[in-house]
């Protein structure tokens, strides 16, 4: 929350008008770009062609969302390790990353310990077959609130990885304050995020717990993210085991995604898309995919060539 001095230096501090409007006004004559995708899931028509379904681009935020204990970090590793590339792809056949450099990718955690954080970062490593060395990991349990806060901060703009970083995963997000219900600090963390991801056209992927049974992000600070963010992808188990999960596109600013499910197989402890899934499961494999694409660089992979897609494609 803010001080009485910060918020006394708010209020005597004079604004430069002229430096306001030109960065806020908007000049419609200039031909805007689509953002830069980062992230796609499945596929959509449009114009009879088939096109990637963007759910993280450049320059914005996201949510994952759902009750504890319902495999969020592992839907977190799975869209990076995507990014990544390798053979991510045999896990999650519908999940692309569009990767044309060698980025750094910031993975944030903040409330597992040493043991479990580790082998939660660990798991890309596992799901990609690679080694990727700008996939860097960070644990900020024991840190304070303020602490992480200025650290990420640091992070996005101040430390080597600032100038080639393009995804930052921060699970959770609700531990960047002490009360998910103070909606002043609520406005704070997401106007944070909307300030990074513009600033430095980078995508924040954060990972938050759905209020007790319901399917909404939990408290003020849930309700302001979903309102702000691109996509907000909802996690919830198809029954009690908690051994399939459903997951769908709550919200999004473009086309949506197909649900789909996933599970964790028993002898790799690593999450499978489940393809043609039904409640009722005739053995341990759950119909997992088993359309495997062979290894190739995201770039050559996913991107479409300039020239294949209309100026107009929306998201």
């Amino acid at each position: 929350m803010l001080d009485e001095i910060q918020i006394k230096k708010i209020q005597q501090d004079p604004f430069d008008f002229e430096d306001l409007i030109s960065k806020t006004l908007v000049d419609l004559s200039v031909n805007v770009e689509r953002p830069e995708t980062l992230i796609s899931i499945g596929s959509h028509l449009y114009k009879d062609k088939d096109y990637p379904t963007a759910v993280m681009t450049a320059g914005e935020f996201s949510c994952i969302v759902a009750p504890s204990k319902t495999k969020k970090s592992f839907l977190k590793s799975a869209i990076c390790a995507a990014y990544v590339g390798g053979k991510s792809n045999s896990h999650f056949p519908n999940i692309k990353g569009h990767r044309d450099k060698d980025y750094y990718i910031l993975d944030i955690d903040t409330e597992q310990s040493n043991y479990y954080a580790t082998r939660t970062f660990k798991r890309v490593n596992e799901m990609t077959g690679i080694d990727y060395k700008n996939h860097i990991p960070f644990k900020m349990r024991a840190l304070s609130v303020n602490e992480r806060i200025e650290l990420i901060k640091h992070l996005i703009y101040n430390s080597k990885y600032s100038d080639d970083t393009k995804l930052v995963f921060i699970d959770g997000i609700a531990d960047l304050m002490l009360d998910v219900n103070d909606m002043e600090m609520s406005n704070i963390i997401a106007n944070y995020l909307l300030k990074w991801t513009e600033e430095k056209k980078i995508h924040i992927c954060v990972v938050i717990h759905s209020a007790f049974g319901t399917s909404k992000a939990t408290g003020n600070l849930g309700s302001t993210l979903i309102k702000k963010a691109e996509s907000v992808l909802m996690l919830s188990p198809t029954d009690d085991t908690k051994k399939v999960i459903k997951t769908i596109h709550q919200y999004s600013r473009g086309y949506s995604f197909d649900e789909f499910h996933f599970s964790i197989k028993d002898k790799d402890a690593l999450p499978y898309k489940v393809d043609d899934f039904k409640h009722e499961f005739e053995d341990e494999e759950y119909n997992r995919s088993t359309d495997i694409i062979p290894f190739t660089e995201p770039k050559d992979a996913f991107d479409f060539p300039d020239d294949d897609l209309d100026s107009d494609v929306p998201f």
